[in-house]
């Protein structure tokens, strides 16, 4: 076993995968070599030196020239040998090979995969606690893509291919002067060149196989394939799915790290994910067992060219957002029946994704989402029936009839201590019976929908409650309120279940109401 030699605590910092790459070892092996706590063969300590040496001296650099001690970051991808990148050429003296080899008779995305394969270790440096934020940054990866070789045959055979070229309705003499702007359905618009494309699919491919969990060479380049054959897709002027992650609180999986369900893949919160979407790295350990991502497709497509002003979107496209909308509620309405008298809190979407090919936008977007409990619903494979029965029954019913009674349910949810709480779930209620004139005819067709004893004696209560609302004279306290709408989300709950379960037909008629009424009687 070599001695090691001293790692500063600034290359500690650095992170541990640009480490195992350079040595070509495993992650774990990597944290173990920072905290020498594992043997080294000569040629791995040296090279480790190497390292070490090579970033003291850009630090020390750039200190020199009155630079940031950080910005040495910007120096090591111009760190090169005979055309490769410096960390490249150490992984190979370690028997380390590239994923760089892609068995494709396309000349550009063989181009492109080994344009992939050389940048990868650069994308491994940690800059930083948000280390994504800093490679997104412009200048890190645009400098340094034009170092190496294969560049120029990817920006040629970009502007020679049939469906990208389209893009370029400006040529100039220089990459970034062969360009052309485009425009989403959301109003979004972009720039996109020959010198900020391959950067945008690089960055967007590294994020996309980040935030799935699994991280490596050969993993980057897949995903760099699939990035550019969606980049195609719309250039095409096709409407390609983009990858779409929705985050949700108050529940976790307890011994499954992934689940396919018919909304797509739900799966853990790890690390990786946290990087990207919670507001402090330190939250990970919390809600490690408070979270999971969910990852499904989003309709989109782009008009560019002479189309770029043109607002006539393809169906599918317009109703993204509610098609969206639609599945988180299903989620919710879903584990709510589930784990109904189980859990208080609502299981409720905290935050959306969606990666496209150009964008280097953080497209992020953080929902006003329920409070965060102590008590989250613990899923385990014990629970995949019941799951599964349940979105099978909340998807193949037509809901279209108590889709304000959902939207109205996770609002109260939000703020329960609140009158506008209140209102919602009573307005949620009615929906549910289609009572839109007066809420006391609820109590005879409760009573023939629950087929149990139940308290009617509330509805009485939430009807005062109505009245005094709009009359203005309810003066209850936070905490009673409180009461009173968690009494009534439950209620509200215990129908909608007795619904699906026993009267799907009726959700979505109109006469409801009128129909258990008579039933009743």
């Amino acid at each position: 076993m070599m001695s090691y030699p001293a790692i500063p605590h600034f290359v500690k910092a650095m992170g541990h995968r640009v480490v195992s790459y350079i040595l070509n070892v495993t992650e774990a092996e990597g944290r173990l070599i920072l905290m020498q706590k594992l043997g080294l063969s000569r040629i791995q300590r040296d090279t480790l030196n190497q390292y070490i040496e090579l970033c003291r001296q850009l630090r020390v650099s750039a200190v020199d020239q009155g630079e940031s001690e950080q910005s040495f970051f910007y120096r090591l991808p111009h760190v090169m040998q005979n055309g490769r990148h410096v960390f490249n050429v150490w992984r190979a003296q370690q028997g380390g090979e590239l994923a760089t080899r892609v068995n494709s008779s396309d000349p550009l995305t063989s181009a492109f995969c080994q344009l992939a394969g050389e940048l990868y270790p650069l994308f491994l440096i940690k800059a930083g606690q948000r280390p994504h934020l800093f490679y997104r940054g412009a200048g890190y990866l645009t400098a340094a893509i034009e170092q190496f070789p294969v560049s120029k045959q990817v920006q040629k055979r970009m502007a020679a291919d049939p469906a990208l070229s389209r893009l370029f309705t400006t040529t100039g003499k220089e990459p970034q002067q062969t360009c052309g702007d485009y425009k989403d359905a959301s109003g979004h618009r972009g720039v996109v060149s020959l010198a900020s494309l391959p950067v945008s699919i690089l960055v967007n491919s590294y994020d996309l196989m980040r935030i799935r969990g699994v991280v490596s060479p050969d993993t980057f380049v897949e995903t760099v394939q699939e990035m550019l054959e969606m980049a195609r897709s719309l250039a095409d002027g096709e409407v390609a799915h983009i990858p779409m992650f929705v985050g949700f609180r108050n529940a976790a999986l307890t011994n499954l790290a992934e689940l396919d369900t018919k909304w797509g893949s739900v799966r853990r919160y790890t690390p990786g994910i946290a990087e990207y979407v919670l507001q402090a790295a330190g939250l990970m350990a919390k809600r490690r067992d408070n979270g999971f991502m969910l990852e499904s497709g989003y309709a989109f497509a782009i008009n560019f060219g002479d189309f770029l002003e043109d607002d006539d979107w393809p169906e599918d496209v317009l109703e993204a957002k509610n098609e969206q909308q639609t599945t988180e509620l299903n989620i919710v309405l879903c584990m709510a029946l589930c784990y109904l008298g189980e859990h208080k809190a609502f299981v409720a979407p905290e935050w959306v994704w969606r990666i496209d090919p150009f964008s280097l936008d953080n497209r992020r977007q953080d929902f006003g989402s329920v409070a965060e409990t102590d008590d989250p619903v613990a899923i385990s494979e014990a629970d995949l029936v019941d799951i599964e029965r349940w979105s099978m029954l909340v998807d193949d019913t037509d809901s279209s009839g108590i889709r304000l009674a959902m939207s109205r349910l996770y609002a109260a949810a939000k703020q329960p201590d609140t009158q506008d709480a209140l209102v919602d779930v009573i307005i949620a209620l009615r929906n549910i019976f289609a009572a839109s004139e007066d809420i006391i005819p609820i109590k005879g067709a409760l009573s023939r929908l629950v087929k149990q004893d139940v308290d009617v004696s509330m509805i009485d209560e939430l009807a005062q409650d109505w009245r005094a609302l709009l009359s203005g004279e309810f003066d209850a306290p936070p905490e009673i309120v409180s009461e009173k709408v968690y009494a009534c989300v439950q209620l509200c709950l215990t129908c909608l279940h007795h619904f699906y379960l026993t009267a799907p037909e009726l959700i979505s008629r109109a006469d409801r109401l009128s129909y258990l009424c008579q039933e009743q009687n």
